[in-house]
């Protein structure tokens, strides 16, 4: 059995058992494992995909293992390091709950809104503390009670 084969301009029929799948019908795995890179390339990509700490809380992210290892090397005692690892980890998630999300990470019932009720609540959402955003617009993030009149708040 002979089937058609495309490549750009030219055609030509083929015997089944010459023809490879995948190849000769451009589909979309097939190259999948093609990419030219390196391991440590490929981490270093999915490392800035995700939008690594900066400022302050990358300062303290990169510092925080020296410092337990500088901790270890100079015989600090445990307590000291246990306190150390609690502290940075209160600040850092201190910080990390006040940083505002991405206006796209919301759910998808915000986007059915009436346009200027959704933009005023995305901006007040990128502006505002999250606790006193949650205190004043934590209503509406009941999806099942029809509100979006939040131009009059």
């Amino acid at each position: 059995m002979k089937i058609q084969r495309t490549d750009g301009e030219q055609m030509e029929l083929i015997l089944q058992e010459d023809f490879k799948y995948g190849k000769y019908d451009d589909h979309h795995t097939y190259f999948e494992g093609d990419k030219k890179g390196t391991f440590w390339g490929s981490i270093a990509e999915d490392y800035a995909a995700i939008g690594p700490p900066t400022g302050f809380q990358g300062f303290i992210s990169w510092i925080f293992l020296p410092a337990i290892a500088a901790g270890m090397y100079f015989n600090a005692p445990g307590e000291y390091l246990y306190i150390g690892a609690a502290i940075f980890t209160v600040i850092f998630c201190i910080i990390e709950m006040d940083k505002p999300s991405e206006p796209h990470n919301f759910e998808p019932q915000i986007y059915n809104m009436e346009r200027g009720a959704r933009d005023k609540l995305i901006s007040d959402y990128n502006t505002m503390d999250i606790w006193d955003f949650n205190e004043k617009y934590g209503d509406l993030w009941d999806f099942t009670v029809k509100n979006d009149d939040i131009m009059k708040r």
